[in-house]
């Protein structure tokens, strides 16, 4: 089990312990009106992805506190810090006190822990308006970029965020994210996944949060839900079952036999790649360059950047609103004209989404996809 040292700081009322129960202790936006001001350093141990656990130190705000922080206590904030996250309140009354708080964090993080990670947050951005808000964002990202160069630092990662809307999230998810060590590899085997269930996404999320923790997309091709198969012979998709279950079929899965195997036609054409079954332990092979895998189809555009954010929040909202129901959520599946969009739960600590927009892949075959995809992707989606 590791534990990642993770700094949360900032002004007094900046948001921080409210962002902070939104993403971990399940509170709606409007319940952290409940919430006190944090004093001193509040410990937090948060456990994330199963064992990977986040020791959230969440400092006060106060003058007299970063005093301590900066003097007496130095050592002891700002040592063997994984990430640090700093949160600015946009509508500050005293945002120069706010930057010499900043600059004073700064130069303790690179003094005791110069590999941290180093997010900063321009926070209650749902105060400023629609019309000035990209230009308020841009200027105040201008001073934070200079402060940081300032004292050296390169490598850093700024957001505008509410508690009222997915910016929250996709925050978060970029922080967390930056803590999984085989990230890499977990994306390179989502991408698979994708491709081998001609998916048009694929979206992974953390369980207990609903933070995305990775996703692949279809690449675009010229052609219209086409399948290549050996030898480069093309042919309409009408289904596919890309992970065999451990017998070899779909055996003992209730309703998917029939929808999981070709047509009668399709078994006596040689070249059709419906079907097309990739056995769980070769899902390694399967991601290298081969002409048996299937082209991705045609795909319907994206119009939302925060797609997947907004996704996050509603289902966690969903999710709450099941649990005081006494219920437990397991999934859904949205469908309509264009595409079709899979939620479920996935491995222990992940749900899973797919979506698909080519009305030729079959339900049944997406959700057997999932079901045999579960046990290999339970081998490395981190258990540090």
């Amino acid at each position: 089990m590791a534990k990642k040292k993770v700094l949360l700081m900032g002004k007094a009322h900046s948001g921080k312990t409210s962002m902070r129960s939104i993403i971990f202790a399940n509170y709606l936006a409007r319940d952290t009106t409940r919430l006190s001001p944090t004093l001193d350093v509040e410990h937090h141990h948060v456990r994330f992805l199963g064992d990977l656990v986040l020791n959230l130190w969440d400092c006060g705000g106060q003058d007299a506190f970063y005093e301590s922080y900066f003097e007496r206590d130095r050592e002891t904030i700002f040592r063997s810090v994984e990430l640090l996250i700093y949160v600015f309140d946009i509508e500050s009354d005293s945002p120069e006190k706010d930057f010499d708080h900043f600059s004073g964090v700064l130069e303790a993080i690179e003094e005791n822990s110069p590999d941290a990670r180093i997010f900063i947050l321009v926070h209650k951005m749902d105060l400023v308006s629609l019309e000035e808000r990209e230009a308020i964002f841009e200027d105040r990202k201008r001073v934070i970029e200079q402060e940081c160069s300032n004292f050296g630092v390169e490598h850093f990662h700024i957001f505008g965020t509410s508690i009222w809307d997915e910016t929250l999230y996709k925050a978060w998810s970029e922080i967390v994210t930056n803590l999984i060590p085989n990230i890499r590899l977990l994306e390179s085997h989502l991408n698979t996944f994708c491709k081998v269930c001609d998916a048009d996404e694929v979206v992974l999320f953390e369980r207990a949060t609903f933070l995305v923790i990775s996703q692949a997309q279809a690449e675009s091709s010229g052609d219209d839900h086409l399948l290549t198969g050996p030898g480069g012979d093309s042919k309409e998709a009408t289904t596919q079952a890309a992970f065999a279950s451990p017998s070899g079929g779909a055996d003992g899965v209730p309703g998917l036999d029939e929808a999981a195997q070709p047509s009668a036609d399709e078994t006596n054409d040689t070249s059709s790649t419906t079907g097309l079954v990739v056995p769980p332990d070769d899902l390694d092979s399967a991601a290298g360059p081969s002409n048996d895998t299937p082209r991705h189809a045609a795909r319907t555009p994206h119009f939302d950047a925060h797609r997947f954010e907004k996704i996050s929040n509603i289902v966690k909202q969903f999710k709450l609103s099941c649990g005081k129901a006494q219920a437990q959520f397991q999934g859904m599946e949205v469908r309509n004209s264009r595409f079709s969009a899979f939620i479920d739960a996935f491995t222990a600590n992940t749900y899973i989404m797919v979506i698909v927009s080519n009305p030729n892949v079959h339900t049944a075959a997406t959700l057997l996809n999932i079901q045999n995809a579960r046990d290999h992707f339970e081998r490395f989606i981190p258990r540090i």
